[in-house]
């Protein structure tokens, strides 16, 4: 679809009575490198700034050629100015096109580029190499510590199994796996707009929701309001989160945000002394009985949890078939270059193995890599990655590889959670396939929810638990994932980790899947959950 198309479709004009408007934004994508979607961004934030309609005219899009000029020029100088002076040098190796400075004619390179951005001290003069697949630059050569990983004595040993005595799947029959997406996959949106009333009433329609489930599971008739003073015991829902003056959540803290239908989104401080066994985190909505003697304090008697989501049926699952996958979560490479040597390893042992599925969760040029400054990371991607990986799709005749983003990749535009797909990269194999963060996922029959986030760990730093039996605390965590229906049940969120509640349905967990695919920094495990003879396998 040429670009005039896409612009005539997402800006909703006309080709007859607009065609000079259409011509005009398409010059704009042509002159400053964008797509056609990060430009209805552009608008979009210009229109909502300067008051004007959402549908572009001729003279507010000329007004949005000079905005992006003046935004275009101050790159370009911040670019390439260190401590108010430019360092630059005549000569025919570097390609600037990579940071938007055209030089068909002009073989300009920069020297000291972006040097002393992170130190104080005075710029020093580095060579800038030119990154094309015949050239080998500093930081894709094998360093000492990677010299050490591909030495060690410990390489393609197995750390734990589950099921250990089942067989695999053996030789590949020849057919090739059939996948469907449960959920549609995420749609490119626009971020930090969110409204404070639209916040609220997402959270507060989450809330109501989550209170008729755990009504319906514990048989609860009719709920009261806990922040009203009452000498008989009633029961409430709510979602608990830590009292500010007492820091981080403990037993004495705890309070809970009733409904704006129950309460007024009022406030009320829980008193768990009689509780005998309880697991509890900021975010989390539970139920509860007990009584409110003088409207300052709620004394709990008993909790509530929300049941388990239902298994999801689908027509497919009754051919289903054995499936063999290899999962991954990044970095795949170490701190110290960017050869990818683990990567390299991994598709090694992909290529002895030959899975139907590979699934490379990000990030994969990570934002905290200490060498992030001295590369151009979507070039990394496509020469250090996608080159590799269409090595192994041409090995490999039956294997399908799926790419999952992180909110810490600089290769895409989105730093929190959810994330479409990687869109933008050159990576055209058929059997390639880009999948958005989170991604639900039929395959061969087998349900299959992927989350490429840290839920568990963030959890586990705010949980408060009181048991007179000892529980296996994995279990507990993902149990609460399940029981929320959520992919990110904890609010406020961990430092880092951003949710945008617009697209808060796009995070929800509604069934039960077969595999439950969540990455954290706990050491890996795979833990069983089992509802009416139905079992959900997670795997870190």
């Amino acid at each position: 679809m040429s670009t005039k198309e896409q612009i005539r479709k997402l800006f909703e004009l006309d080709d007859k009575s607009d065609n000079e408007l259409i011509s005009e934004l398409a010059s704009l994508c042509s002159i400053y490198s964008m797509t056609s979607d990060n430009l209805k961004f552009k608008w979009e934030a210009f229109a909502l700034n300067s008051g004007c309609s959402l549908k572009p005219t001729l003279p507010y899009i000329r007004h949005l050629k000079n905005s992006l000029q003046r935004e275009f020029e101050r790159n370009l100088k911040s670019r390439r100015t260190i401590k108010g002076r430019v360092i630059t040098k005549r000569s025919n190796t570097m390609d600037l096109s990579e940071y938007g400075i055209a030089n068909d004619s002009q073989e300009d390179s920069v020297e000291n580029f972006m040097s002393n951005l992170l130190n104080n001290s005075t710029a020093k003069q580095h060579k800038v190499v030119p990154i094309s697949p015949s050239v080998e630059t500093n930081v894709t050569k094998i360093s000492s510590a990677t010299s050490q990983f591909l030495t060690r004595k410990t390489a393609h040993t197995i750390e734990s199994q589950y099921n250990a005595h089942l067989p695999l799947r053996g030789e590949h029959g020849g057919e090739p796996i059939s996948f469907q997406f449960i959920q549609d996959q995420i749609k490119p949106y626009r971020f930090m707009f969110e409204k404070l009333k639209e916040r609220a009433f997402t959270l507060n329609e989450r809330l109501e929701y989550m209170g008729s489930v755990i009504a319906e599971a514990n048989g609860i008739e009719v709920y009261g309001n806990p922040t009203r003073p009452n000498q008989e015991p009633i029961c409430a829902y709510g979602r608990v989160f830590p009292d500010a003056t007492e820091g981080r959540m403990n037993d004495k803290s705890v309070m809970v945000q009733a409904s704006i239908d129950l309460a007024m989104g009022r406030c009320i401080k829980l008193d768990l002394s009689h509780v005998d066994s309880y697991s509890l985190f900021p975010g989390q909505i539970i139920g509860f009985r007990g009584t409110n003697n003088n409207g300052d304090v709620f004394h709990v008697e008993e909790l509530f949890m929300p049941s388990m989501p239902n298994k999801l049926e689908l027509n497919s699952q009754s051919n289903s078939k054995p499936v063999e996958l290899i999962v991954a979560a990044g970095p795949f490479t170490l701190d110290e270059d960017f050869s990818f040597q683990p990567l390299e390893e991994l598709l090694n042992k992909c290529n002895e193995l030959k899975p139907d599925i590979i699934l490379l969760m990000g990030p994969f040029i990570s934002d905290k890599h200490p060498k992030i400054i001295e590369s151009i990371p979507k070039v990394f991607f496509q020469e250090q990655i996608i080159r590799r990986l269409e090595h192994v799709l041409e090995v490999n005749q039956h294997t399908q590889v799926f790419l999952m983003p992180s909110a810490r990749d600089c290769i895409q535009n989105y730093s929190l959670f959810p994330q479409p797909p990687m869109s933008e990269l050159d990576a055209k194999h058929p059997r390639l396939h880009f999948i958005s963060n989170p991604s639900s996922i039929n395959i061969n029959g087998h349900n299959i929810s992927i989350a490429n986030i840290d839920s568990l760990f963030a959890m586990a730093k705010q949980e408060i638990t009181k048991s007179s039996t000892h529980k296996d605390r994995f279990t507990t965590l993902i149990q609460h994932i399940l029981q929320q229906r959520i992919l990110y049940p904890l609010l406020p969120t961990e430092s880092g980790d951003i949710i945008d509640s617009s697209k808060m349905v796009d995070i929800q967990l509604p069934w039960k899947p077969d595999i439950l695919i969540m990455p954290s920094q706990f050491k890996q495990f795979t833990k069983v959950t089992r509802k009416n003879n139905y079992s959900c396998n997670f795997f870190n």
